[in-house]
């Protein structure tokens, strides 16, 4: 969708659909004052943003102007999940009664407000291209500071341990490498889609070519050499890896992936690998060969689980099925936050066994999708569930919302009925 289009698009839409479409663009603006939530609260645009979305998404859908929500089953895991997520959040916050608290609940209650609000959003393929190029035009920011960060100085530097290559990252003003991984991988994963969509016959104002592809993937290739983030070089390849597998049917994309092979295989590859990834990877390859004991794999996140885990044992079987907030253990609030670094922990200790299997049914369903749709859809719905897939292992990929204002309408989308794709 080009920016004319766009911009009609936008102008047609309802206050109760367009203050989303602001949100995703004045994103990446807002998350580099994250610092300022250690001056006051009130004073961070993003606890601001955190507190007025539910508000927003309650008052949009009493408005009337929303869509239509179709019924679909692929959903309903999500819903015993949300269930779940919700209750123990409250049921945290009642325990703590505190402000920390208060916006410990909203985050993580967050996702299924978003979820239900791309349901009702996303009503046509038109609604799905509005928010993804929405994204796109909000990348100029984060894109802009990275090369600025590069070309003439760093914002905020980041050094990794001596055990991982020593090297230093690059971050801006967010709070973190995977707060600038979001923007750089959903950049490439639309691209790419948009590129496929423009090879099919029905594409209308699509317009992605091989040079703007290619310099795309170049682009996202150096800003991860620059922030290091080893699960996002695995996002990164799984992107690459699904674009040539479902670009094979046309004579272009075949081609294409011939060139990228030979090219990278020949001249790049083993530079790749050992300036780039072996450095990040370097303690898990000493885990494999055994010259490590386990709980150093996952760059030693295994020691803080086995921990965790360990607490988790003592809590009651029902705590195990259904959540542990109701234990009202001592751990219990790291156990549910993001220190956990992976997702499937995080989710197994806030919704037990049920939620997370509630969870993980979901994105499957989600991902049974791809047998119904056309080839490009089937590369941006696989690749966007398997995207979370791999960076719920050593990331918490629910806790980021700009991540989920692009996800959740393409999850929306797979669900509506085919006269409405």
């Amino acid at each position: 969708m080009n920016v004319k289009y766009w911009w009609q698009w936008f102008k047609r839409l309802p206050l109760s659909k367009s203050w989303f479409i602001v949100l995703i663009l004045l994103r990446p603006i807002i998350d580099n004052f994250y610092e300022l939530k250690e001056t006051s609260a009130l004073a961070s645009p993003l606890y601001i943003v955190g507190i007025l979305t539910p508000i927003l998404i309650g008052m949009s859908f009493l408005s009337g102007d929303m869509g239509r929500k179709s019924d679909a089953i692929e959903e309903f895991p999500f819903r015993l999940w949300s269930i779940l997520l919700v209750f123990n959040a409250v049921v945290f916050w009642f325990i703590q009664l505190n402000i920390s608290a208060f916006g410990d609940l909203i985050k993580y209650v967050t996702p299924v407000f978003l979820f239900l609000y791309a349901r009702r959003f996303v009503q046509t393929r038109e609604d799905l291209h509005g928010i993804l190029t929405t994204f796109l035009i909000s990348c100029i920011f984060p894109i802009g500071i990275f090369l600025y960060e590069v070309i003439v100085n760093p914002i905020a530097i980041e050094y990794i341990s001596a055990g991982r290559g020593g090297a230093s990252r690059i971050r801006g003003a967010y709070a973190d490498v995977m707060s600038y991984a979001i923007y750089f991988i959903l950049f490439i994963l639309t691209m790419a889609y948009y590129f496929l969509l423009s090879l099919y016959k029905g594409a209308g104002n699509i317009r992605v070519n091989n040079t703007m592809l290619i310099g795309s993937v170049l682009l996202i290739f150096f800003a991860l050499t620059r922030i290091n983030h080893v699960s996002t070089w695995g996002v990164f390849l799984a992107i690459i890896g699904l674009f040539f597998a479902h670009n094979l049917r046309n004579a272009k994309g075949f081609f294409l992936v011939i060139f990228a092979v030979f090219v990278v295989g020949i001249f790049f590859a083993e530079d790749i690998y050992t300036k780039f990834l072996e450095p990040l990877i370097s303690k898990e390859l000493l885990v494999v060969s055994g010259e490590s004991e386990s709980n150093q794999a996952f760059n030693g996140r295994m020691t803080r689980w086995e921990r965790y885990f360990e607490v988790w044992e003592q809590m009651p079987a029902i705590n195990h099925f259904f959540g542990i907030v109701s234990s009202n253990f001592k751990e219990t609030v790291v156990m549910i936050g993001g220190g956990m670094h992976s997702d499937y922990v995080r989710l197994m200790f806030m919704t037990g066994f049920a939620g997370l299997g509630f969870y993980i049914l979901f994105l499957t369903g989600i991902l049974s999708k791809w047998f119904g749709l056309e080839m490009p859809e089937k590369f941006l719905i696989s690749t966007s569930v398997i995207m979370i897939f791999l960076w719920s292992i050593t990331t918490v990929p629910t806790l980021y919302a700009p991540l989920l204002y692009i996800l959740y309408p393409i999850y929306a989308y797979s669900l509506l009925p085919k006269e409405r794709q």
